[in-house]
């Protein structure tokens, strides 16, 4: 019999162990598998040892990545034919063609000597040309100018049909210049550019020809030969 403390072997039917004092409460064989007490022949057996489960080893996944859609090419643009310029006409005269108000007048703000020799934009003291669609209390001055004799010249671009009141605002308009602008002495005098004259407009414009001028346009281009 073995103390269940320090498993000193005890003799028979001692009641404590001579080494712990631990006092003995039944014989067992702490041996090689078994326990038995002297007196009794029961045995005990140790539990068997736990089964492991058995771990199946991991497959590592494999991650298919969808594929993307190819961009389809774009399709051939077809370019359009070169326009064919339009064939001369036949014809002994220059070929010449209609601007729009808004073109004449920006050529005339560049160009204001196409008007009357000598003609200038009205400038401002810096220097600085101002006459071009010049503002006023009574209206818009198409082109504000000067003459070779520093007299003040407005110049108005008739609208299509709207040539029966170009009078009336060329009057208001040089009336203002003549107030605001003008000094003792200067002169003060109005052009009408337009395209074409109504039959209408004779008796208004002769009320006003010495001050008023009426002019029709035209724009023509020219082609010369150059030797080289």
């Amino acid at each position: 019999m073995y103390c269940e403390t320090c498993h000193e072997r005890l003799k028979t039917g001692a009641r404590r162990c001579p080494s712990c004092g631990h006092a003995a409460q039944g014989g067992r064989d702490l041996g090689s598998g078994s326990v038995r007490d002297t007196g009794n022949a029961t045995a005990y057996s140790l539990p068997p040892a736990p089964t492991l489960a058995k771990e199946e080893p991991k497959v590592a996944e494999t991650k298919v990545e969808p594929k993307k859609p190819q961009p389809r090419p774009a399709p051939a643009v077809q370019k359009p034919p070169p326009a064919k310029a339009p064939a001369p006409k036949p014809g002994g005269g220059a070929p010449s063609f209609d601007l729009s108000p808004d073109g004449i007048r920006d050529l005339l703000i560049a160009h204001p000597e196409l008007i009357e020799e000598g003609l200038t934009i009205h400038t401002e003291d810096g220097g600085r040309a101002i006459g071009g669609r010049f503002e006023t209390s009574v209206g818009k001055i198409d082109l504000l100018a000067r003459d070779q004799s520093a007299g003040w010249v407005v110049v108005m671009v008739a609208e299509p049909n709207r040539e029966k009141e170009l009078v009336g605002e060329m009057l208001q308009l040089m009336g203002w210049v003549r107030k605001h602008l003008s000094t003792k002495g200067q002169e003060v005098r109005g052009i009408v550019l337009v395209d074409s004259v109504p039959e209408d407009l004779g008796y208004a414009a002769a009320a006003v020809a010495d001050t008023v001028e009426f002019n029709r346009y035209r724009v023509g281009v020219t082609l010369e030969k150059v030797d080289v």
